[in-house]
């Protein structure tokens, strides 16, 4: 086996100290690697280069959705894996993708058994992280759902015997002295040094690396925005293929389409995006012409515009009809936002007009939205160039004044390709052949997502990888001291029996609490002779069965948001 310093930085001796478990990198698939690894019994240490409290990482800017390529994550495992099949066209690594689909509910089971709360807020937005993040333009993540999950993590893993080891960046690996795993890293300057069983590489990916991002995604990656902490960098990628790991789908990513003043405007990223207004109407490049499918959706749109030549020179181009319909959808749509937030946003009266503020030529785009429209006329844009498909998103006409353009940049958030590992999260070798003791999980993982359909999946489900990596050192060490080895089937969590109790019998409760309260008083009505104690009565539990009724629905709404299913 291969030792090497990932990272191309000078090696130096360093005395190691001595884990079952070292993590690299401390968002959500480090963390869950390394709870469910601590509470297996194994002792664990995480590596987290950032060095605050609160270090930065795309966990804590994260929206919050657990979801399965937009599908609620307690669906059927053979659901969700049709849904993986289907988004990457069979792209994804089977073992991973069942992986995915077999354990993506278990894995929000688990966090909700460490206290990690949800919001439910319909359709696949089952299980949001919260309290939420998605407040309004710009980013807001303090005290909001992902900071408050890794905060609690990180406290969990302490209890158990777990540290997070801040300020200390992993720069290689040493698989000579099998079956330990060496981590070599540097702490505030200094040459440390770690010794495993087992590795679990869980950094993010790459998507903050300008020389990676340039050989695998765009030709000018400081035209792309950094819709993310900007703190992966590609140390866990480089680490494992320094000791023979292949790598899989390095050339796609996930993100949004952004306002390309969000380059200068903090105010316009993470959110608002403008995706909706592009698979509604048009993407334009410098020479007014349309260059992607529109249809493919704001992901794949997103990763054509790093793609160009020039990734700052492309224009959405729609109309009045699009701008209050798609431009008004949920989660902070671009109208209103966007303009309130300094975003450009040309308006024009004719086609030619506006073909002149966005600064392309005005017979092109002219002609451009006029084949276009025709073809939405005739249910015929396939027949276009570049062809533009209907079933996933409908095409609109641009046909109503004012007309609209809005210069856009892409959002790249994190990267779909990585470590090529298998369904247990082991990294492999280009033979396919796992490499003893060494892991990985989340977004420095490839295999699940990408390919040529650019198929998006989910980013917070790659922490699945964590937590079966864990449990899989765990067998290993199991099966050397020859204990018994079993797994839960089910991750327990907090039943709530009160709360449920008051959703299932509060309406009945409110009942009986009026006709108590109604019996009292006619018996003293009856009593005393006193007809004004019944009407009393009556008027107090009227009130109190609305007060109580109203309660009940109130706790209703937030146990059906909150609690687990």
């Amino acid at each position: 086996m291969k030792s090497g310093d990932g990272l191309g930085l000078p090696r130096m001796s360093a005395v190691a100290t001595r884990h079952d478990v070292v993590v690299v990198g401390g968002g959500i698939a480090g963390l869950v690697a390394a709870g469910r690894a601590a509470e297996l019994g194994l002792s664990v240490v995480v590596l987290e280069q950032g060095e605050g409290e609160r270090y930065l990482c795309n966990t804590r800017y994260t929206g919050g959705t657990f979801h399965v390529g937009y599908t609620d994550v307690a669906k059927p495992a053979a659901e969700l894996l049709g849904v993986i099949d289907k988004a990457t066209a069979g792209f994804s690594r089977p073992d991973v993708a069942r992986a995915i689909a077999s354990d993506a509910h278990r894995l929000v089971l688990w966090l909700q058994g460490q206290g990690v709360r949800f919001l439910n807020l319909g359709k696949y937005h089952t299980y949001v992280l919260a309290p939420p993040s998605r407040t309004g333009p710009g980013l807001d993540w303090e005290g909001r759902g992902g900071d408050v999950m890794m905060q609690g993590l990180e406290a969990n893993l302490v209890k158990r015997g777990g540290s997070v080891v801040r300020g200390t960046r992993a720069t290689g690996l040493d698989v000579s002295g099998a079956p330990v795993v060496r981590v070599h890293a540097t702490q505030r300057g200094a040459p440390v040094a770690f010794d495993a069983d087992a590795v679990v590489l869980a950094d993010g990916g790459f998507p903050a690396d300008p020389s990676l991002i340039r050989e695998h995604i765009s030709p000018v990656p400081e035209k792309l925005q950094q819709r993310n902490a900007r703190t992966s960098r590609g140390d866990a990628l480089r680490m494992a293929q320094a000791v023979g790991g292949a790598t899989v789908g390095m050339d796609c990513f996930y993100g949004h389409l952004l306002s390309r003043d969000a380059m200068t405007n903090d105010a316009l990223w993470p959110r608002p995006y403008v995706d909706a207004l592009a698979v509604a109407g048009i993407a334009v490049g410098p020479d007014g012409r349309r260059f992607a499918d529109e249809g493919e959706g704001g992901v794949p749109l997103a990763n054509a515009v790093a793609r160009q030549p020039d990734p700052l020179s492309a224009t959405l181009v729609f109309d009045h009809t699009v701008w209050m319909d798609a431009g008004t959808s949920p989660l902070i749509p671009a109208n209103p936002h966007l303009p309130k937030a300094g975003g450009t946003f040309h308006e024009a009266g004719s086609i030619a007009e506006l073909a002149k503020l966005i600064g392309v030529p005005v017979d092109a785009l002219e002609r451009t939205v006029a084949d276009y429209n025709a073809a939405v006329d005739a249910k015929a844009t396939a027949g276009l160039t570049p062809p533009r498909r209907a079933d996933k998103y409908a095409p609109a006409p641009i046909r109503k004044a004012p007309f609209y353009g809005i210069p856009v940049c892409a959002g790249i958030t994190n990267t779909m390709g990585g470590i090529a590992v298998d369904g247990d999260g082991a990294v492999l070798d280009a033979h396919d052949r796992p490499i003893p003791g060494v892991f990985a999980a989340g977004a420095a993982t490839g295999g699940l997502e990408g390919g040529p359909a650019i198929g998006y999946v989910g980013g917070l489900v790659k922490a699945v990888l964590g937590l079966r990596a864990a449990e899989r050192i765990a067998a290993v060490r199991d099966e050397r001291s020859g204990a018994a080895h079993t797994l839960p089937t089910s991750i327990p969590t907090r039943s709530y029996p009160m709360v449920h109790a008051l959703v299932k019998y509060g309406h009945a409760l409110a009942i009986l609490a009026a006709l108590a309260c109604l019996a009292f008083g006619i018996a003293f009505a009856v009593r005393d002779g006193a007809i004004a104690y019944a009407a009393a009565s009556l008027a107090v539990g009227v009130l109190l069965y609305v007060l109580l009724k109203s309660y009940t629905e109130l706790v209703s709404i937030i146990a059906d948001m909150m609690l687990p299913k």
